[in-house]
């Protein structure tokens, strides 16, 4: 089970941003371009499931926007997505996506998280502690679901 913050960056467009249980892991390549493509698609849900049968797997996704002083039109693009073998249930995990989601949302200047790796703003502590605080509530997100559907 992964779970993994995409996000949209207005010169390099989509990429993985964050991805646990282990950051270093590599998800599949065929996996990361779709991840990337569903920024594409012209859905009016901001809730979706992808189901990869090939793979066995179950992809579901929030797309959300945060608020953002420093992003042109004002807001960041995200997208939050578990992926899961395809035997789990995905209405057990809805509620967990949203509300993963609204941790994220609600947390001041959250979005300075995302300007870690820009030259603009080298020099804002701001921009580490923020990239520690969406790390860490991505981190302990997943392992309250693991723990929860352990218990299941």
């Amino acid at each position: 089970m992964n779970l993994v913050l995409t996000y949209f960056h207005r010169i390099k467009g989509p990429s993985i941003y964050l991805s646990f249980p282990d950051a270093n892991a590599k998800l599949e390549e065929d996996i990361i371009q779709k991840l990337m493509k569903f920024f594409d698609l012209d859905i009016n849900e901001t809730f979706f499931e992808i189901v990869l049968i090939n793979k066995k797997k179950r992809i579901l996704n929030l797309y959300f926007e945060i608020p953002s002083e420093w992003a042109r039109g004002k807001i960041e693009m995200v997208m939050l997505s578990l992926i899961m073998d395809i035997k789990f249930n995905s209405r057990l995990t809805w509620s967990f996506i949203l509300d993963s989601s609204h941790k994220i949302i609600s947390t001041p200047a959250i979005y300075k998280a995302f300007y870690k790796d820009d030259d603009f703003h080298d020099n804002d502590i701001e921009i580490d502690v923020a990239y520690e605080t969406i790390r860490r509530l991505i981190k302990e997100a997943l392992d309250g679901l693991i723990d929860r559907m352990a218990k299941l």
